[in-house]
């Protein structure tokens, strides 16, 4: 009875280390994309000038205009700003409000998933703390009923690291996985994966723009998101290495004791 009471303990422990672990990966993804939108100096400016956007727009616009009513959007999305109504461009010689109503509703959407997004990264890291906190202490517990609270000390710090590295480990196993998946998927599709993506992510069509109308799409070129995507993923996948590279050292450094 004793040992399945302690086999249950140690597979609750080795499923809160894997979801942490999943919890820790998901914030690197939400950094990562906040990394790219306001913390890489210059990005969307290279990006405009790497495939000509202005060239795309219904009417003569500058990359200067391009950017800005770029930034703008992000401010807005972040909360920065409050309305895109006094967000202006030079179209034709002619200065105006750049985003029609229909462009101002989706990135209404955009703006709730971007707040949400940073709302859910800091629950994330609490619930993660608990998961750590909740972990610590099932492993003291059983650590002290074998050895006595003395003798435990080590053991504890051991077997709790050890554990934090194999969830994370196998959390990162299961999201490359997923995400060899979607690469995969994008290669062969990338317009089915857009789609796909703007179907789970918002409950209406206000995403779907006409270039004739919608300077917006014009300006966010397909091209421009794949590269995005590639630079997102990139940030993470070095931030998940290294983590994953800490793991690994952790799980040699303790395997002798």
């Amino acid at each position: 009875m004793a040992s399945d009471t302690i086999r249950k303990e140690k597979l609750n422990e080795q499923a809160a280390s894997f979801v942490a672990g999943i919890l820790i990966l998901i914030v690197i993804l939400i950094t990562a994309t906040q990394a790219l939108c306001y913390w890489i100096p210059g990005w969307w400016r290279k990006e405009y000038a790497k495939y000509d956007t202005p060239q795309y727009v219904t009417g003569e616009m500058s990359l200067d205009d391009a950017v800005y009513i770029t930034e703008q959007m992000l401010d807005y999305c972040i909360g920065r700003i409050d309305t895109l109504d006094d967000t202006e461009a030079t179209i034709d010689g002619v200065t105006a409000p750049f985003f029609t109503e229909r462009e101002k509703l989706h990135l209404a959407d955009c703006r709730a998933i971007f707040l949400g997004a940073v709302k859910f990264r800091i629950v994330a890291l609490l619930v993660t703390a608990g998961l750590l906190l909740a972990v610590w202490f099932s492993v003291q517990k059983r650590c002290e009923a074998e050895l006595g609270r003395e003798e435990a000390r080590g053991p504890t710090r051991i077997c709790f690291a050890r554990l934090l590295s194999r969830g994370y480990l196998r959390a990162l196993a299961a999201l490359v996985l997923f995400a060899l998946f979607l690469v995969v998927l994008g290669m062969i599709d990338f317009t089915f994966l857009f789609t796909k993506f703007h179907h789970v992510f918002f409950d209406n069509d206000l995403w779907i723009l006409n270039p004739r109308v919608d300077n917006l799409v014009n300006v966010m070129q397909e091209s421009v998101f794949s590269d995005a995507a590639i630079t997102i993923g990139s940030i993470w996948a070095v931030c998940a290495a290294c983590l994953a590279a800490l793991s690994c050292f952790v799980l040699r450094k303790t395997s002798r004791s």
